[in-house]
């Protein structure tokens, strides 16, 4: 992964960080296939929250829309480590900066802090908004969905995300304030 992010040819980059995100979505689909099945195994280990959190931003940015600003806003440098599962938390921060860059008009921003006994990621942008949330902007939607392009998605990056804050026995949770907001939290 590292050998590619920092790969000269942006392309190739780019390409990879493409064919990853296929491969975490197969992932996902068989994690999500065995929801009757045992509970789901996390492999926890200890991990620093700013370097998780400069990881994935690496790879956010290598699926970065052209205008669109992001940001990293981390609030956990003072914060020696956390026990997660560094893969699967790694592919809820992608999912949801996946919609982010979707529906966001100019902005992303990923950040991180604890707070209340636990770990608090946030992905905030400055678009529409979640519909089926108080404060949704319609006329705040991105020009080329306003159209009539689909503003619903399978829903499968978000039952993955659900199942995979349970496992941490965390929550994720979706609102609005002038914009959307992705939060997942995660116990000590």
């Amino acid at each position: 992964g590292e050998y590619y992010r920092r790969h000269p040819d942006a392309e190739v980059a780019r390409m990879h960080a493409l064919s990853r995100i296929l491969q975490d979505r197969l992932v996902q689909i068989l994690i999500l296939q065995n929801q009757g099945g045992d509970q789901l195994r996390i492999n926890t280990e200890a991990i620093h929250p700013e370097e998780l959190l400069e990881e994935v931003a690496a790879d956010a940015r290598l699926m970065l829309p052209a205008g669109m600003a992001f940001e990293l806003d981390s609030g956990v440098s003072d914060v020696p480590f956390w026990f997660i599962d560094r893969y699967l938390v790694s592919q809820v921060l992608m999912n949801a900066l996946h919609n982010a860059f979707k529906f966001a008009n100019s902005r992303v921003v990923l950040g991180c802090r604890e707070e209340a006994d636990g770990l608090l990621f946030t992905i905030r942008d400055n678009g529409a908004g979640y519909p089926d949330q108080p404060g949704f902007r319609p006329e705040a939607l991105p020009q080329e969905l306003k159209g009539g392009e689909s503003r619903k998605g399978t829903g499968l990056g978000l039952r993955f995300n659900e199942r995979i804050a349970a496992a941490h026995g965390g929550r994720i949770s979706c609102s609005n304030d002038a914009g959307a907001c992705f939060a997942l939290w995660l116990p000590k």
